[in-house]
């Protein structure tokens, strides 16, 4: 054949691809406007927009056919038809062949259309069409192999189709039940003969889901009062599929009672219980044990044999025969010794349920036992048992498969089959098994015999019992169907035994009709007389025999009699001998026991009190040799010691006081307290740190950072008091100076030798009879008194105050100052923030500015002439403006000398002269001098206008203006000490003023600053304790401000 015509023939049989592809081109087109147009009415939920699930619409399938359209073109295009779906020897799509493949749902996957799901009477169909025409009858059939994954993938689509319509009625549960069947014969013939593909973990995963959603139907339709005569027994598979599940044992525990006691259900339950075990092998993911299991095997076997156990259910326990098997050999290994000689193979057999000898061998080979030559089974407690490994499930034909007799499979899936009772095999002849060549099990019926006349399914086979050649088999008889109102004991195989009909005598019907009769016989001559002797001889011996009889009935009915009362005698004078020596045993064993008690009791009561007074006695001896030591010691250390004499003027020495003797552990321990008591009461510096904490507490909390904080401590003379205070207070030669970390300066100044009133005390600390000087302004106050001494200060401007009674030993005196502190110390003075310490070379010139500008401060509270504050904000703005010029070099950075006259008092002529500077000033970031103006407004609404602090916010702001201002700046010693020769000056003149108003007062004196490096910083304690604040409206305010201002700061100075 040359080339050209092999060409035309490839071309004329080449498969035609384009029409398929052409339609479904269309398909596709068509399918997407019917999905618009579906989502649009309603029937199909938007993907774009979301939804409530009640809102949801139900899907009602319309495809007609077994596959949809769409779907039998796609796969033909793609070639993925099944060899089942085409058309003989094409790869074309039979349309009445095609089944709905199953997909699996996945994400992004468009919702189906009413054309490309079932309804339910189509899915009825497709399912009728799997089980009637394509499934083979016989399970034996190598076709049953070959459809087998075919119509495992098509009944969970079918399945698919149910869920996704929301369907759960009758026709769904129909079709569930068949397919529920279908899976349980699969499992029980391992998919076929030759299916090496097949998955058992895949049926009994795909028969648990089929499970699930029939019981979930049976519940939905018992809520709606409909009940099905199946239900028990699927409830029983479920049972046997899960029986190491106590969680599905207490749902059927829950059924009503028609269905739990039915008896697929009561079977299954008993199956259930025999079969349980409580000597697994404990592994994770294994079943636990089950405690209190009678471990009847051999029962189990025997019950599964029974002809009320239906063909199915007997499959689905046949999964379970591995583990029962190994539990029974765990039992029989505890039931012998290593002595026994072994078990015979043949009882092996019969009591583990098997089919021949070879499975028997082949199983205990598994589990590592030894068989002897003579087919004994050495099974006993030495026996190590190799059971942590894979069992396949075996497959039974004396126990199972025995009972589908010649059921076919159809008749199997629609619960039309009757069971059969098991027959017998032959037991040297290994039978068939599914994983065997399809030839093999063809011929498995000629092995077949007939039951012998013991149905007992352990019995021993016997040669009349397995005759040569085996009957035919006799169908059963059609039973008539049953009405629905009678009792159903077996709703899938009624248990029926084979009713052979009566043979029927018919006459014998001559074949020769025309054939002459013979002639009649001549009649025999009867002998009278001597069957008349025969007959009255038979008749006495008839008569004798039976007086006879009656005689020795009789004779033999009073020798049973006499007998049977000798015997009843001899029973009553044994029990009656018995009962009395039990009766005279009894009160003597009591008395007997109850002396023995007593003795024992008395004995023991007697050893204890002897061991008691022993172990007392052991104890007083060492006490008294401990006593003599302590006095020997004591007398020793007494000659050692040099003699005193009483003195004549001390009258408690000839007062006798009685005190304990007290041992050396004691004496120590008392030492030990008094020495812990004192230190705690000496320890320097504790009342310091308390007052130190509580105004960095307060700093924190109020977000108010003054510049100095003061507490002046007065005390009296030189006492013990006075010196315990000082060294409390951490007092020495020069103030105690802290700084904390949010720039405040406490010191604690000592009242009595300090001469720097510069600052205002926030705080005044005394002992009780000291009389401190009297502020100017409500000051708080703590009075320490001793030996029940009262307060006497009883002016109004010590507010709050507060009196600390030492009088205790006992008491903790830090504790009861911090107390005190928590009720006087209650806010801060509401200045300007101090800036942040300048460790720089112009620190020394702002300590000095900071001296001079706390000093106008402190004389401006004593004066109330407005002419002098005029004078004095005039003389302060002069000097910041040489403080400028000696830091920075810029000529615009002045403050402007206002030229107002005084006001009506102090304070609002302060205000007005510096609302008047910050309106003049011609440089400055606006937000911060608003920000000024208000503190400034605030304070002069309050009386309260500290002029110092406001130039040293000016001060800052200017110093911020110019970037990186002063930060390495050198400042000549001549400028420094001109500065302060200049700042002691104007505070002279000042005070000069201020005291021609009042009265002398002792001139301030400006304090020598110690250096930066010599002031000691106090980190604030982490566990102060949280105190309520303010919450005022002028409080809240004047914390926002503060905020406010320190982050103006914060950004000039980065800026």
């Amino acid at each position: 054949m040359d080339g050209g015509v092999r060409d035309e023939r490839r071309e004329r049989f080449r498969p035609r691809e384009d029409a398929a592809a052409t339609r479904l081109a269309e398909l596709k087109v068509q399918y997407a406007q019917k999905r618009e147009e579906y989502i649009a009415s309603g029937v199909l939920p938007d993907p774009s927009k979301p939804g409530l699930l009640e809102d949801a619409t139900k899907l009602v399938g319309t495809c007609p056919d077994m596959c949809p359209e769409y779907e039998r073109v796609e796969r033909e295009v793609q070639k993925e038809l099944d060899k089942l779906e085409c058309f003989p020897g094409t790869t074309s799509a039979d349309p009445a062949a095609a089944v709905k493949i199953y997909r699996r749902p996945a994400a992004g996957r468009e919702l189906p259309l009413p054309e490309e799901v079932r309804p339910p009477p189509v899915l009825q169909q497709t399912l009728d069409y799997l089980v009637h025409t394509l499934l083979p009858a016989d399970p034996r059939d190598p076709q049953f192999a070959v459809v087998q994954p075919f119509l495992w993938n098509r009944t969970r689509a079918i399945r698919q189709d149910f869920i996704v319509q929301s369907d759960r009625g009758a026709i769904a549960i129909a079709c569930h039940e068949r397919i529920a069947r279908y899976h349980i014969l699969c499992l029980h013939w391992k998919g076929g003969l030759g299916a090496d593909a097949w998955s058992e973990q895949q049926e009994l995963e795909q028969l648990r889901k089929t499970l699930r959603s029939l019981i979930e139907f049976y519940d939905d339709q018992r809520l709606l009062g409909h009940t099905y005569p199946n239900e028990p027994e699927f409830r029983g598979y479920n049972l046997l599929l899960h029986a190491r599940d106590p969680e599905t044992l207490r749902e059927v525990e829950l059924l009503p009672t028609d269905v739990f006691t039915a008896a697929p259900l009561q079977w299954a339950l008993r199956l259930r219980t025999l079969l349980q075990r409580s000597n697994l092998l404990e592994k994770r993911g294994q079943p636990q044990n089950t405690e209190a299991t009678p471990n009847f095997f051999t029962r189990f076997f025997k019950d599964l044999a029974r002809p009320e156990v239906s063909y199915l259910m007997a499959c689905l326990a046949e999964n379970l025969f591995a583990s029962v098997r190994i539990g029974a050999v765990k039992t029989l290994t505890r039931a012998y010794l290593p002595q026994h000689n072994g078990l015979p193979l043949d009882d092996v057999v019969h009591m583990l349920g098997m089919d021949a000898h070879d499975e028997a061998r082949s199983f205990l080979e598994l589990l590592h036992i030894q068989i002897g030559d003579d087919d004994s089974v050495k099974i006993n407690k030495s026996t190590v048992l190799d059971e942590d490994k894979s069992f396949a499930s075996p497959f039974s034909r004396s126990l199972v498969e025995s009972k589908r007799g010649d059921a076919s499979c159809q008749a199997i899936i629609n619960g039309s089959a009757k069971t059969v009772l098991r027959a017998p095999l032959q037991r040297p002849t290994a039978p068939p098994v599914p994983q065997a060549n399809p030839s093999s099990l063809v011929q498995a019926p000629s092995q077949r015999k007939a039951p012998a006349a013991s149905l007992s399914a352990f019995a021993r086979p016997s040669a009349s019992a397995w005759p040569t050649a085996p009957p035919k088999p006799t169908p059963a008889p059609s039973l008539p169907p049953k009405p629905v109102s009678a009792p159903q004991p077996m709703p899938t195989f009624a248990s029926s035994v084979p009713v052979q009909p009566p043979p029927v005598s018919r006459p014998v019907v001559s074949t020769s009709a025309n054939v002459a009769p013979p002639p009649p016989q001549p009649k025999p001559t009867i002998p009278r007389d001597r069957l008349a002797k025969q007959l009255a001889s038979h008749l006495c011996e008839l008569c004798t025999r039976e007086a006879v009889q009656t005689v020795a009935q009789s004779i033999m009915a009073e020798e049973s009699k006499r007998r049977a009362q000798r015997r009843r005698a001899a029973l009553i004078e044994t029990l009656a001998s018995t009962l009395c020596r039990r009766l005279l045993a009894g009160p003597s064993a009591t008395s007997v026991r109850h002396a023995a008690m007593e003795a024992l009791a008395s004995a023991q009561l007697a050893h204890a009190r002897k061991h008691t007074a022993w172990k007392h006695w052991r104890a007083m001896l060492a006490q008294v040799r401990e006593q003599q030591q302590q006095t020997a010691r004591l007398e020793a250390i007494r000659a050692c010691l040099p003699h005193l004499q009483p003195s004549r003027l001390d009258k408690r020495v000839h007062r006798p006081v009685r005190t304990p003797r007290l041992w050396d552990h004691e004496r120590h321990e008392a030492f030990s307290k008094v020495q812990h008591a004192s230190s705690r009461l000496w320890a320097r510096g504790s009342m310091a740190r308390a007052l130190v904490d509580r105004v960095s507490w307060l700093c924190e909390e109020t977000m108010i950072r003054p510049l100095f904080w003061t507490a002046v401590v007065y005390v009296e003379g030189d006492g013990v008091g006075s010196r315990w205070l000082r060294h409390k207070m951490a007092l020495a030669a020069a103030d105690a100076v802290y700084t904390l970390p949010q720039g405040t300066q406490v010191r604690i100044v000592d009242g009595t030798q300090a001469s720097d009133t510069a600052h205002t005390p926030q705080l005044v600390v005394c002992e009780a009879g000291v009389h401190p000087p009297v502020p100017t302004q409500p000051t708080a106050l703590i009075e320490l008194a001793w030996n029940g001494t009262k307060t006497a200060l009883h002016e109004p401007v010590w507010a709050p105050r507060t009196l600390v009674s030492l009088d205790d030993a006992e008491a903790d005196a830090d504790a009861l100052f911090a107390d005190a502190l928590e009720q006087v110390v209650i806010s801060l003075p509401e200045v300007w923030h101090r800036p942040h310490a300048l460790c720089t070379e112009m620190q020394p010139l702002w300590d000095a500015w900071l001296d001079i500008s706390d000093g106008f401060d402190a004389w401006l509270a004593r004066t109330k002439s407005p002419a002098v504050a005029q004078e004095a904000f005039v003389v302060l703005t002069s000097l910041a403006n040489l403080l400028l010029r000696m830091v920075v070099d810029a000529e615009k950075l002045t403050l402007p000398v206002p030229s107002l006259s005084a006001g009506d008092t102090v304070s609002d002529t302060l205000a007005q002269l510096a609302l008047w500077q910050l309106r003049e000033l011609a440089w400055g970031d606006p937000d911060a001098l608003a920000l000024l103006r208000a503190h400034t407004l605030e304070h002069a609404q309050s009386g309260h206008v500290l002029i110092g602090a406001y130039m040293q916010s000016l001060l800052r702001m200017a110093l911020a203006y110019v970037t990186e201002a002063g930060a390495n700046v050198s400042v000549p010693a001549a400028d420094l000490a001109h500065l302060r020769s200049l700042g002691a000056r104007a505070l002279t003149e000042l005070a000069a003023r201020v005291d021609a108003e009042a009265p002398a007062r002792p001139l301030p004196v400006m304090p020598a600053r110690t250096a930066c490096a010599g002031k000691r910083t106090i980190t604030p304690p982490s566990h102060a304790a949280k105190r309520g604040r303010d919450d005022g409206s002028s409080a809240r305010i004047r914390r926002l401000l503060a905020q406010s201002a320190q982050l103006l700061q914060d950004t000039h100075v980065d800026s």
